[in-house]
């Protein structure tokens, strides 16, 4: 008995080396790992393929990460125009002449008076009642004194809390323009909050209509008939509840506020957002979905055809939709080769996201879907956008220089 034992447990050892065991992933032990060596196996490739000859060709390796990609700007190097310190410190006559001379602030010498509308007006001159400077009318039946910040849509000559210098309101401005919050720039000057926030209120609007003006003329495309970079993407920045009462059907009562962009890499001042208009869903729906192609046609017809555009998007079915001069490209996280002017071109991998226009929005009760005050502070958002780097203090010189050569007249 015990010789035949021993047989047997030999025949089994043997009957058991013979078998060959399936290698598994820990994936397929149940339950599966949640952390630990076992997960960080999970995660990995448990043979790994040498790399193919594709990517060791030339071509492949030569073709830049980012092709014609920008880069962050580096604000520790940035240096702008004016400080704080030095706003603060200026007088009432030497902010106006500050101001002037860096076109935040008009000079009504020469204009038509905006009270008469007949009569010149004169140049600024220091009262002997309150020593303050003020332009006067010149026509006999006028006389009318006009402060220097008359019309003006961010600086006021109020008084009472909301009144200040101008140089704490233009100190106020230049924070605000670094986009500190509201909240510490009240805690910091100690200024009444309504006026910073009617500060901010104005420049959002004020941007707002600057940024429609000059959307209309814009055009993307390189010279020459030249092959660009197009990325686009929908996102969506809030959501409301509609009243049954104004509601087309029941069950459907969600709306959203739902935008579509599309920039020319390597070039941030071609950034252009265009308000959607999507269809109400139920209340618990996670989204209104991708774009459609009733929206997306008129918009490519408009801005991308017969432009020589090679267009990166994400997976949604509008897109594929054919336009004349436009390549499409979904975005795959790796490198792909595009069939372009007659040869084969490697592009790099793309990532559309909308993140620079939500950083930037303040979402309250005053700010819902399709009202005026969230769609400025998205205008406001691509204003900066388009001058990423830049000093945005003589940036905004030039755009109120803008906004009060179509007020006064000469």
């Amino acid at each position: 008995r015990r010789q035949r034992a021993r047989s047997c447990c030999v025949d089994r050892g043997t009957i058991a080396s013979m078998v060959k065991h399936p290698q598994k992933k820990p994936a397929q032990w149940f339950p599966p790992a949640k952390k630990g060596k076992t997960r960080m196996i999970l995660k990995q490739k448990m043979h790994k393929k040498p790399s193919s000859k594709v990517t060791q060709s030339k071509s492949w390796v030569s073709t830049p990460y980012i092709r014609q990609g920008t880069k962050a700007p580096r604000v520790d190097r940035l240096k702008w125009k004016r400080s704080v310190q030095y706003l603060c410190s200026l007088t009432e006559k030497d902010a106006i002449e500050v101001l002037k001379s860096d076109g935040l602030m008009p000079t009504w010498e020469g204009a038509i008076c905006p009270f008469c509308s007949k009569g010149k007006v004169g140049p600024l001159q220091t009262r002997s009642s309150n020593g303050m400077p003020r332009y006067r009318c010149r026509l006999f039946g006028c006389q009318k004194f006009i402060t220097p910040q008359h019309l003006h849509p961010l600086f006021t000559a109020t008084r009472g809390p909301e009144g200040h210098s101008l140089g704490t309101q233009a100190a106020i401005l230049l924070l605000r323009l670094a986009n500190v919050p509201l909240s510490s720039i009240h805690l910091v000057t100690d200024v009444n909050h309504k006026a910073i926030e009617r500060m901010d209120h104005n420049l959002c609007l004020l941007r707002k209509r600057y940024v429609e003006n000059v959307q209309k003329g814009m055009a993307f495309g390189g010279k020459k008939n030249a092959w660009q970079d197009v990325e686009v993407d929908e996102s969506v920045f809030d959501k409301k509840l509609i009243p049954l009462e104004e509601a087309e059907s029941p069950t459907k009562t969600m709306m959203w506020e739902q935008w579509v962009g599309m920039v020319q890499r390597g070039k941030p001042e071609s950034l252009v957002l265009i308000r959607l208009s999507p269809q109400p869903t139920k209340p618990r729906s996670p989204g209104p979905g991708p774009i459609k192609k009733c929206d997306w046609k008129p918009i490519a017809d408009k801005w991308l055809k017969d432009k020589q555009v090679l267009l990166h998007t994400d997976s949604a079915r509008a897109y594929k939709s054919k336009t004349p001069g436009v390549l499409h490209a979904s975005v795959v996280h790796k490198k792909r080769r595009v069939w372009v002017g007659g040869r084969w071109v490697w592009e790099p991998p793309t990532y559309v996201k909308i993140k620079f226009v939500k950083s930037r929005l303040t979402l309250n009760q005053n700010s819902k879907v399709g009202s005026t005050t969230l769609i400025s502070q998205v205008r406001s958002a691509q204003y900066e956008y388009w001058n990423r780097g830049r000093d945005m203090w003589e940036r905004t010189g030039e755009l109120l220089s803008w906004h009060m050569s179509q007020i006064m007249t000469k």
